[in-house]
């Protein structure tokens, strides 16, 4: 994919920040702050995301390519197509930002048209020239347009580092789709395009997916794919939220591609069958996913981790729809389903208020139909192959054949996750969540990142949080991964409660990201948005990975029906001297105690169930696992195999795995010894040699004239890491330039130029972009780049339905008292975690912020306890003016006895401030649960 350059980038958004908020703004050499987004850059951005997909859509009727399946965007915006080729293509009828106001201005329209047999750029219906010729969209000189804006305000087009400045300048408002309509019939799909230039139509795959329809023929609500990945950032009942603060703490740049996991915990006292930290999971659940619904934020609801769920496992379909299942996807448009977390655990208890597994499949086939009608997603995290064999995803298909023929038949509601809690088994667990995806059981596949699995490595008793950048990039880059879920510690990883801070008087519960959160997982997934970490299709990962191994063994034990081989990773990717062992869990399962790779040569190995549809019949190597023993039992055989199909890619102590012109590396170890070397293929230097320290994670991208690095080691303590890049056969000394990224403490960069070798000394703690302008004499090199098209996901649509805020989340003083966690105490029946005692002083008072979309006349609901006497005391006020003064009625003296309240009230659109002051010292205590807001 051409890209801008930094400094056209970083012009082009200073710009787009300048028109919007009517400031000025300094080129000072440093991107902008990506959490400044507007609502022109999401439109230029998914301009360009058309212009990806119309050079996609000209390769496709090149090659005669077909269309295999596809899903229409939330809100009628387009359409996201997997082609028979394996590439992905995501199509824009709306280009603006969710919300975008205003009549529609100008802005450019690149098209292409055919003449003579060949393709070429068109602007605005007309020809686009470049030093007089025609810009080719396809065959030799082949150029991918991108559409910006100049510094002083002009469109622009730039075309493989030369802009052609159009005389039109930026107007704010809303901007026209090259796509006009997209029709999808039963034998094709139109493209017709507002410029008038002529249609395009590809053919659509009939049965290829094994089915009568393509695959995807349900409306998802928010589409998953390697355009449109998704990030599960975790509201965890483990930190006592604000769920709003939460929010609020994810920049905006990154927020339309997150879905909230309102994740709720199942501890359970088998004595009282009371749940511990969240006493009652429907009622929080029902309350977080209002407030998201609020912000117009996608959510899901994790109700169950291992055996235990809030929400009672249903065996029939009916009551499952008439449950709080089928109640979220009706009552919610921002709701996109249900994450059922580490399925290992629980299954088989004494305890009364654990499901059996078998329980738990059949509750799974029915959710994977009611998935599908409302078009959400069932979301499964594995791990821990050694005690959990029996509900890994291999077995949940053979154990359960309703639920397996439901996947197969509706895989797109489907995510397998593996996940990171075990000390042992990554490899294990890894080859079977892959599999099921690969398979054709699963629509996609992602990573729960849990630092529990850390065992002592290198010197490090506790979990080093940059060891935790390798296992998801790699995994995201070279396996197709489009879910990143968490991570999963929330409370040591991500969000954290940071005390209280006073604001207009009051005293407001204060939320703050943790650095790692910052500096490692939200930097890499930004990596992933703007397409340094490209996501490959489960096409393009079938072809990368050659090997599969289908588990066709019944009988025995759950390790030999539903895992894979003992001895399948030894040889290949196991690190050498794994640690110890205990005599008593001598299992080679076992075994596998680092998520680390000793080498990128060979290819993640899935094991599967079957093999689901056509492109899973694609697989070069099948082995079933009974005659594994046979065909690889000499660990000799096998590597001498392997060896045959996966070429060499380095040389020394780094783990480095190679798709195309995209490098994964990393260093798994102390001391990765000497420089490890990597022949060069696209770029016409001889060689990129690296040293590394512990656990630095590189992806670099190689072109035809630079070298594009992604460095990352961050680690709390503030301790400078130092990184070596040597670039061998340089034909000149290279230009290179780096940016820092993330927030962290600023990097250094030392040259050493000598005989055709270039010498980086990289000091950092943190995040940054490398890029080296180099070119050699090499010719010959390969040209197939790899390229990622990142569009915008839809956002939902807006709720109108009853708000509801947290007392526990409410500002206060005087005397007022926040219970954060209800369990502990003797009042019961409460929604969410808490409330608070507004007590009896009389200077108490508490207030909150509600939200409305549209002015009027609501009802205020206020859930309160007053169980000494009544109080009317205590005043309501609105915006800061005053309403009334309710009388909170006595209620019943049981620590379970709540009142409602209502109130009218008149809200203005958007903020509004809710307040209750007491006048005078209330004559018992008031106990405040939450404010409902009704129309």
């Amino acid at each position: 994919m051409n890209s801008l350059s930094s400094n056209f980038k970083r012009q082009t958004l200073f710009f787009c920040l300048a028109v919007l908020l009517g400031t000025g703004c300094k080129d000072d050499g440093m991107d902008a702050s990506p959490e400044q987004t507007s609502a022109l850059d999401v439109a230029v951005e998914n301009m360009n995301a058309n212009v990806r997909a119309l050079q996609t859509l000209v390769e496709a009727r090149r090659e005669g390519t077909t269309v295999v399946s596809f899903q229409e965007l939330s809100g009628g915006t387009g359409y996201s197509f997997e082609l028979s080729d394996g590439t992905t293509l995501t199509a824009l009828t709306d280009v603006n930002a969710p919300g975008a106001e205003g009549e529609e201005m100008y802005s450019p329209i690149l098209g292409v048209t055919e003449q003579n047999g060949g393709f070429y750029w068109t602007v605005d219906g007309g020809w686009l020239y470049d030093e007089g010729k025609r810009v080719p969209a396809s065959g030799d000189g082949q150029v991918t347009p991108e559409i910006g804006v100049s510094e002083d305000g002009h469109w622009d087009i730039v075309l493989d580092g030369r802009t052609v400045r159009l005389s039109r300048k930026v107007s704010d408002g809303r901007f026209a789709s090259v796509f006009e309509t997209i029709t999808v019939g039963t034998s094709s799909v139109s493209f017709t395009f507002s410029d008038r230039t002529a249609p395009f139509a590809l053919g659509i795959e009939d049965g290829g997916s094994g089915h009568d329809q393509p695959a995807l023929t349900g409306a998802i609500r928010r589409p998953v794919s390697p355009s449109q990945p998704m990030w599960l950032v975790h509201i965890d009942s483990w930190v006592c939220p604000d769920p709003q603060k939460i929010i609020d703490l994810i920049p905006e740049d990154i927020r339309p591609y997150v879905v909230f996991n309102l994740s709720l915990s199942v501890g359970r006292d088998e004595a009282t069958g009371r749940w511990n930290r969240v006493e009652y999971g429907y009622e929080t659940a029902k309350s977080w996913l209002r407030t998201c619904a609020e912000n117009r934020v996608w959510a899901m609801v994790q109700p169950s981790s291992g055996a235990y769920t809030h929400l009672p496992d249903c065996a029939d379909y009916a009551e499952l729809e008439s449950s709080a299942f089928g109640e979220f996807f009706r009552e919610y448009p921002n709701f996109l389903g249900f994450n059922y977390c580490e399925q290992f655990w629980g299954f088989g208890d004494s305890s009364p208020y654990a499901a059996t597994s078998e329980e738990r499949l059949e509750h799974w086939a029915n959710l994977m139909k009611l998935t599908h009608k409302y078009g959400g997603y069932l979301v499964v995290s594995f791990c821990n192959p050694y005690w959990g064999a029996d509900m890994n995803p291999v077995a949940m298909f053979k154990r359960n054949a309703d639920l397996a023929d439901v996947c197969r038949q509706y895989p797109e509601n489907l995510i397998v996750c593996e996940k990171s809690t075990s000390k042992h088994g990554f490899f294990d667990v890894e080859s079977t969540c892959l599999g099921a995806w690969l398979s054709g059981f699963s629509g996609q596949y992602g990573f729960r990142f849990d630092e529990c699995g850390w065992n002592p490595q290198n010197g490090d008793a506790d979990f080093p949080v940059a060891a935790g950048a390798a296992p998801v990039i790699e995994h995201v880059m070279l396996t197709g991964q489009t879910v990143l879920d968490g991570p999963e510690l929330t409370w040591r990883q991500c969000i954290k409660e940071s005390g209280t801070t006073a604001v207009g008087g009051y005293t407001s519960r204060r939320w703050e990201l943790f650095p790692q959160f910052t500096n490692v997982s939200m930097d890499i997934f930004r990596k992933i948005l703007d397409g340094t970490i490209p996501i490959l299709s489960r096409r393009e990962v079938i072809g990368r990975t050659k090997v599969v191994i289908v588990n066709d063994v019944n009988s025995g034990s759950g390790h030999d029906m539903y895992c894979s081989p003992g001895s399948l990773y030894e040889g290949l990717y196991l690190m050498d001297g794994e640690p110890f062992v205990p005599a008593e869990q001598n299992h080679p399962l076992y075994e596998n105690t680092s998520w680390f790779k000793k080498t990128g040569r060979y290819p993640a190995i899935p094991v599967v169930y079957e093999l689901a549809d056509e492109a899973a019949h694609a697989f070069e190597v099948q082995v079933g696992k009974s005659a594994y023993e046979s065909r690889w039992g000499n660990e000799e055989t096998k590597v001498a195999e392997f060896d045959r199909l996966f070429p060499e890619v380095s040389e020394g102590g780094l783990y480095v795995g190679r798709h195309r012109n995209g490098l994964v590396t990393y260093n798994p170890s102390e001391d990765s010894g000497d420089f490890t070397s990597i022949p060069l293929e696209y770029n016409t230097c001889d060689r990129l040699k690296l040293k590394y320290a512990k656990y630095t994670t590189g992806v670099v991208r190689e072109y035809a004239n630079r070298l594009a690095f992604y460095l990352t080691n961050y680690s709390a303590d503030n301790s400078m890491k130092t990184e070596v890049v040597e670039i061998h056969g340089c034909a000149s000394k290279p230009g290179w330039r780096f940016t820092d990224r993330g927030q962290h403490a600023g990097s250094d960069v030392q040259e050493s130029w000598n005989a055709g070798v270039l010498t980086l000394t990289v000091r950092h703690n943190g995040p940054l972009d490398l890029m080296v302008d180099c070119s050699g004499d090499a010719t010959g090199r390969r040209t197939d780049w790899l390229t990622a098209s990142v569009s915008v996901p839809p956002q939902p649509v807006e709720y109108l339905g009853a708000l509801q805020y947290e007392a526990e989340n409410f500002d206060y003083k005087g005397g007022v008292k926040i219970v954060k966690e209800g369990v502990g105490g003797d009042i019961r029946n409460y929604a969410a975690l808490g409330y608070l005692d507004f007590g009896t002083g009389a200077s108490a008072a508490v207030r909150e912020e509600v939200c409305v979309p549209q002015e009027g006349v609501y009802t205020l609901r206020m859930r309160y306890r007053a169980p000494e006497t009544s109080v009317s005391s205590v005043a309501l006020y609105v915006n800061g003016g005053k309403v009334t003064v309710p009388t909170f009625g006595k209620t019943g003296g049981s620590g379970g006895d709540w009142n409602v309240s209502v109130q009218i009230v008149r809200l203005n659109r958007g903020k509004n401030t809710v307040e209750l002051r007491a006048e005078s010292a209330p004559g018992g205590h008031l106990w405040i649960d939450n404010f409902e807001v009704v129309r």
